[in-house]
């Protein structure tokens, strides 16, 4: 079973957070659904669909961009700075640990 981390840099605001991930899917989606021997993100496609997205630090984040990922922007509030990286789809048994052990994105609720 396949999953797609969807990795966002803890500082961004959290009223960004749904535009930013809907973009980056997307566009996400674009360029993994064109590139050759995707047999992975087709069988992530079909049959699992599974999406993790996750809150990570700089430091958590530059480890992740690493990995085969598409990295997106916004680029007006947050000036164009890469601050969501979505992972292309991988099994359990080959999810690096930052990424395994990353939180769980929850928005920060207003008091």
């Amino acid at each position: 079973m396949y999953k797609m981390y969807i990795a966002i840099l803890d500082s961004v605001p959290n009223y960004m957070v749904p535009t930013l991930v809907a973009h980056a899917v997307l566009s996400a989606h674009l360029k993994f659904s064109s590139q050759e021997n995707n047999d992975d993100y087709q069988d992530w496609l079909k049959n699992s669909f599974r999406k993790v997205v996750v809150s990570v630090n700089q430091k958590e984040f530059e480890k992740i961009s690493l990995l085969n990922c598409h990295l997106a922007f916004e680029s007006t509030i947050l000036n164009g700075n890469v601050c969501c990286a979505v992972v292309y789809p991988m099994t359990i048994e080959n999810t690096p640990n930052v990424l395994k052990f990353a939180k769980m994105y929850q928005p920060i609720e207003k008091i």
